[in-house]
């Protein structure tokens, strides 16, 4: 395992600190764990967003999760997002809705929609290697690694990250 990544229980014990932060300031976080397979471990929230494109307003409900990711040693971010009409979202309509401004060809190798490792159904999934390198300069200097690597993406995928958890 590489120095910049974080093993199974460093994950686990962050994402229970995170989740006792979630409870205390009402962000709505929690984990599921799988004691039969540890690797079925993962954070979880369900929400809904409010996007606006040139002509109308959306309500989206989103399934925000993060589980651990074997292979490359980090937290993986995937989420899933239906519009009002219970249809998913699709990969375009995620990228145009994003904080940023980022191109297809940039954005597409960040984030792809495949089959989820634990529930075995489509997500959108943040490539992992892009997780590993955002996190490399954090790894040793963070309170909480989960509160890093959220507090890193949030502007790619409209999850509101309370301040509380910096305190």
């Amino acid at each position: 395992m590489s120095i910049t990544t974080i093993t199974f229980h460093e994950f686990l014990d962050s994402a229970k600190q995170f989740v006792q932060k979630s409870e205390k300031i009402g962000d709505g976080w929690t984990l599921k764990e799988d004691k039969t397979d540890n690797l079925k471990t993962y954070l979880r929230k369900d929400a809904f967003v409010q996007c606006q494109d040139e002509n109308m307003n959306h309500l989206l409900k989103v399934e925000y999760v993060i589980f651990y990711n074997l292979s490359y040693g980090v937290p993986s971010f995937s989420f899933n997002a239906w519009n009002s009409t219970g249809t998913l979202v699709t990969l375009d309509d995620i990228r145009k809705m994003s904080f940023i401004q980022i191109n297809e060809k940039d954005f597409y190798s960040v984030i792809t929609q495949q089959e989820h490792p634990i529930f075995q159904k489509p997500y959108f999934i943040m490539h992992p290697c892009h997780t590993e390198t955002l996190l490399a300069a954090f790894k040793n200097k963070t309170k909480n690694i989960i509160v890093t690597f959220l507090g890193l993406i949030t502007p790619l995928i409209r999850l509101n990250l309370p301040l509380e958890y910096g305190l």
